[in-house]
């Protein structure tokens, strides 16, 4: 008897250890809390993982047992406040080892799912704005894992966004511990620029993903490409790009593209070069052949559906163009291309023009590259900046990524949301090799674009919009993208969302940003105005810079209402270049792009939420007569210190 009632216990005590390890390994240690102004914060370590789940925690039949669950308690201050929740998988802060690739949910107490973060990294965070008392549920989904990883949660209440509106602003240092809204506040001393004025005007030409250039003589050259090649017997138009170039700096333009003389349709008797884009793409070398003029080499690259690129170049500021065969035909898959020049690196020798040329492109599978040692006569192929599938940075990260920079040295630097954060790859070998870097963990970002500039003393900079917030962060690099400082949110009091931030750099830390933005809070408000943001820093190596703002538009008269992203729904480029005078150009199309900085947005007239817009325009103009307009943005000398004071323009809308 006695051996049976050991027996007994034995197996009482085997089933009890058995059900807590079975605990153990399928839920949250401890599986919930409560969070309140007392006891602000909470912590919990995951469960083990057991199998990757890259469906749904909430299949028909119930709750999916490969998910994660914590229920959290929240008890409300009695003033506005927000929640941020952030998982964090185990070896995500890593730069090298394999990342889980996971997501994060939260459902309300009713059970409804009232926020989601799916990156493709293993770093989510959502924040919720005044939630009633409660009990919610955090869900971790497993998407892609290696079983036995794990992660860690933290959840806590934060201060909302409290909006001091000021011309000169600090921005705010986001850490790893940061909890809350960050806030600009009103800078402590008189704005370091006195001066900021801008002017728009229209180019006269729709325009598809347009970016821009300026030469030392001021001139500056712009891709227009809108969808109105070859006939109107075609069942639908293709994209055409024309050259358009302005010699009275952005109060007009021309189109200097060249004219084709063969393969032209039955009906079209005048047509340019190319014959049809599938994405523009201009660039000015400011050096260009003759280093000791000011023309510089103007480049124009289309992709082209059925081999790699189409390009022309121009030594004399679009008077003739030189055309180049049809290259980067190693792949059929091509988009996104972005073009920058450098000097060569050591060991490096070029032939008949003093800079490399680098082409790059996605190609879904990896981020290819390409170099030129002639000027762009000729192309080979290098190694690819990044892998589209990487297990150090998460999963399938893509092959879409920012745009080139360089510095005096010859190095190149690619930057990329890479797997839901901001990483670049660094070159110093012409691209034979790469470094990738993660610029930081603590903005999760939803989309690709990470914009650099490069200042004289080859400081670099990077800037991307977060996909927490909505805003735009700033991270600056001294050892030539090695590592990198603590993010700034540097968005202007009273700016709530942005999308696709773009820089460019003159003299040691002056920097100037743009992009487009919005002062509603309501996200869901499909009537809230855009307008375009400058922003402008001649500290910006500083541990906390300031910023001098102002509106590009007439805030009475905004450039869009409803939605602008988050991601490419408001096209994915943008553009601005620093000329010798102007501090910056820039135009409304697409994301950002070259040397001294390129943004490009675009945004049609009523609707930019819907697909896929071709072009930022006027809201009061028709949908069919929408034009590209250009900003000249002119300071008293921000971008580099010999620069005097110039006459603002003049708005032509």
């Amino acid at each position: 008897m006695n051996r049976i009632a050991t027996a007994l216990v034995a197996v009482v005590t085997l089933l009890v250890m058995t059900i807590i390890a079975v605990h153990r390994l399928i839920a949250a240690t401890p599986s919930g809390g409560a969070i309140s102004a007392d006891s602000p914060t909470i912590t919990w370590a995951g469960r083990a993982w057991t199998a990757p789940n890259p469906l749904s925690c909430f299949s028909a039949g119930g709750i999916d047992p490969t998910c994660d669950r914590f229920a959290l308690a929240i008890v409300p201050p009695k003033k506005d406040f927000v929640v941020t929740i952030r998982v964090t998988a185990a070896n995500a802060t890593d730069q090298a080892a394999p990342t889980d690739d996971i997501d994060l949910f939260v459902r309300d107490p009713s059970g409804n799912t009232i926020a989601s973060s799916g990156t493709s990294g293993g770093i989510e965070e959502l924040v919720l704005n005044n939630p009633p008392a409660g009990t919610y549920t955090v869900v971790v989904q497993p998407f892609v894992v290696v079983p036995g990883g794990t992660y860690v949660g933290f959840a806590a209440i934060g201060n909302a966004r409290t909006d001091q509106l000021t011309n000169s602003y600090n921005g705010v240092p986001f850490t790893a511990t940061f909890v809350g809204v960050p806030s600009s506040t009103p800078a402590k001393s008189a704005p370091l620029v006195a001066q900021l004025q801008t002017s728009f005007n229209y180019v006269g030409r729709r325009a598809a993903e347009p970016t821009i250039g300026v030469n030392k003589n001021n001139k500056a050259f712009f891709a227009a490409s809108t969808f109105d090649f070859p006939n109107a017997t075609f069942p639908e138009r293709l994209a055409r790009t024309l050259v358009m170039r302005s010699t009275d700096k952005g109060v007009t333009w021309q189109a200097v593209s060249p004219s084709l003389t063969s393969s032209l349709p039955a009906d079209e008797d005048t047509a340019t070069f190319p014959p049809f884009s599938l994405d523009p793409y201009v660039y000015v070398d400011p050096v260009g052949l003759n280093p000791a003029g000011k023309t510089g080499r103007v480049f124009s690259v289309d992709l082209n559906l059925a081999c790699g690129a189409n390009a022309i170049f121009s030594d004399d500021e679009g008077s003739t163009w030189t055309s180049v065969p049809l290259f980067a035909c190693n792949s059929p898959v091509n988009d996104h291309q972005t073009i920058v020049t450098a000097p060569p690196p050591p060991g490096f020798t070029t032939f008949g023009y003093p800079n490399m040329l680098y082409f790059c492109y996605n190609q879904v599978g990896d981020s290819n590259c390409s170099r030129s040692i002639n000027g762009g006569l000729t192309f080979a192929t290098t190694t690819p900046a990044f892998t589209g599938a990487d297990p150090n940075a998460g999963t399938v990260c893509g092959g879409l990524t920012g745009h080139l920079a360089a510095d005096t040295t010859g190095r190149i630097f690619l930057p990329k949301g890479h797997c839901g954060l901001p990483w670049v790859a660094v070159s110093s070998d012409a691209g034979t090799s790469w470094t990738r870097v993660k610029i930081t963990n603590n903005t999760p970002m939803a989309d690709h674009e990470v914009t650099l500039a490069v200042d004289s003393a080859d400081n670099v900079y990077a800037v991307w919009q977060d996909g927490t917030f909505r805003l735009p962060f700033l991270s600056v690099s001294k050892d030539h993208g090695a590592t990198w400082s603590t993010p700034i949110m540097m968005a202007p009091p009273g700016v709530h969302e942005v999308n696709f931030p773009t820089i460019a750099a003159g003299d040691a830390g002056r920097i100037v940003v743009l992009f487009p933005g919005s002062e509603s809070q309501d996200f869901s408000d499909a009537t809230r105005p855009w307008n375009i943001y400058v922003v402008v820093s001649v500290n910006a190596l500083d541990v906390n810079p300031t910023f001098t703002w102002t509106r590009a538009n007439d805030k009475n008269d905004p450039v869009h209402r409803g939605d602008c992203g988050p991601r490419r729904s408001c096209q994915e480029l943008r553009d601005q270049s620093a000329g010798t005078e102007a501090a910056a150009r820039s135009r409304s199309g697409d994301p950002p792009d070259q040397g001294a900085g390129a943004f490009r947005e675009p945004l049609s007239p009523r609707r930019c939420g819907c697909g896929y817009p071709k072009s930022w325009s006027d809201p009061r103009m028709l949908e069919a007569e929408s034009l590209s307009r250009v900003i000249l943005v002119w300071t008293a000398g921000p971008l580099n210190k010999g620069c005097q004071r110039t006459s603002s323009r003049t708005s032509v809308i």
